[in-house]
């Protein structure tokens, strides 16, 4: 699959947003927290570890009360390099879309990976004001009064968590698999919990029948058998607006497969001669990404709004779908957006490729991509995996906290050493 979006964005609104954004988060976090102008795609990123931070982290990302995304966290794209070679073992990184053509784990070693961890924070609605309850007396409105302290003012109050993961070692034939949900709509949480309890199924009798050749088609036969029945059970009125994206990375021996659905990712932690890097393995799959607005437009709906833009039908305001590759969503599916998922194949570098990352949106909006391979450089040397999953996932939720004035997200993650 092409994996990027066409074309360069150049100066526009949203750019100005994104600095008085940076700026407005400088002020919150000091001002040796943002320098510079806004960072471009990332070839992939690399920097020197971090010794010490004074700022706070995520000054670079911020998707917070409208703001647009301040780097667009992309990557090279492996087309630019040509067809490549049909051999797996003649590459190290990205493989190349002839390569890709010929996929298969077939004739790998299965290996022992290193450990795994996951956690889970979910998210909070938006502050609402509080009433205080006074006793009614005559006179009194009924509705009570306002009250600046105590337990009235603004408040937040828990939302359900519609985040889920999927941590299988070797669910089948040796095949790691492990997966990110991040549900959505009013049925949200239930669609991620039918894909975390399904989909490992669906995976499997896809790597089984997925010989060389035929193992991308396969998967992408069994992402949409599973939203068919998705839909048969749950019915039309319970996914029309509800739905979840899914993040997918499969292991076996040398070879790590990610399939991206939506605007969960998948990123890579490698580190050469000395400087850690960050390389995202997916592409946020966003209705404004040009591939994805032709899909939309040709199937009669359009794509509005700034930043990643919304689906609707041409002229309506619905179904105003924010990502344009879902599990459910049965409304917007008449409208161009799809369940088939973006492949990209990596060869592991042993020397260099040390982490893979998976994580909602709720991780990458509040510390990027760079700030989490940091994190899960802290506990490389031991391998914690679980400590890693965490210290990200509340990392991300105090940036959350410091800066969201409107609803906080669901924060998943899931770490697994190599």
């Amino acid at each position: 699959q092409k994996a990027v979006s066409d074309g360069d964005r150049g100066p526009h609104k949203e750019d100005m947003m994104l600095r008085v954004s940076a700026l407005a988060l400088c002020l919150l976090a000091g001002a040796d927290a943002f320098s510079g102008s806004i960072p471009t795609a990332m070839k992939p990123q690399l920097r020197a570890p971090a010794v010490s931070r004074r700022a706070p982290v995520a000054i670079k990302m911020g998707l917070f009360d409208g703001f647009q995304k301040a780097v667009s966290d992309g990557m090279k794209t492996p087309a630019e390099e040509g067809a490549g070679s049909s051999d797996l073992d003649e590459y190290q990184g990205y493989i190349l879309p002839e390569g890709m053509r010929e996929f298969t784990f077939d004739n790998r070693e299965t290996r022992e990976l290193a450990s795994v961890g996951q956690f889970s924070l979910g998210g909070q609605n938006a502050p609402v004001e509080v009433a205080y309850e006074a006793p009614r007396q005559q006179g009194w409105s009924p509705f009570g009064m306002f009250q600046k302290e105590g337990a009235g003012g603004p408040q937040r109050a828990d939302k359900e968590n519609q985040d889920g993961t999927l941590v299988k070692p070797y669910m089948y034939d040796g095949v790691s698999t492990f997966c990110i949900f991040d549900g959505h709509g009013e049925n949200g949480r239930r669609v991620s919990e039918w894909c975390e309890k399904n989909m490992p199924s669906y995976l499997s009798n896809a790597i089984a029948e997925g010989r060389q050749g035929q193992l991308l088609n396969r998967i992408t036969d069994a992402y949409r058998a599973a939203d068919q029945a998705l839909l048969n059970e749950f019915g039309y009125a319970a996914v029309e607006d509800s739905g979840t994206t899914m993040a997918c990375m499969m292991n076996k021996g040398d070879l790590l497969l990610v399939a991206g659905l939506g605007d969960s990712r998948v990123v890579l932690g490698l580190e050469e001669e000395g400087v850690l890097g960050a390389q995202a393995v997916t592409l946020d799959q966003s209705p404004s990404v040009a591939a994805e607005r032709r899909r939309i437009e040709a199937a009669g709906g359009e794509v509005r709004g700034e930043g990643v833009g919304r689906v609707y039908a041409a002229g309506q305001q619905f179904p105003g779908l924010a990502v344009s590759r879902a599990f459910g969503d049965a409304d917007g599916k008449q409208y161009g957006v799809t369940v088939d998922p973006q492949f990209i194949g990596w060869k592991i570098r042993p020397e260099c490729d040390w982490v893979v990352i998976a994580a909602s949106d709720g991780v990458w909006n509040a510390i990027g991509n760079e700030n989490a391979v940091e994190i899960c450089n802290k506990y490389r040397e031991t391998k914690d995996a679980q400590n890693a999953a965490r210290e990200i996932t509340e990392t991300s939720r105090k940036v959350w906290e410091s800066v969201a004035r409107g609803r906080i997200d669901d924060i998943t993650c899931v770490v697994v050493y190599l």
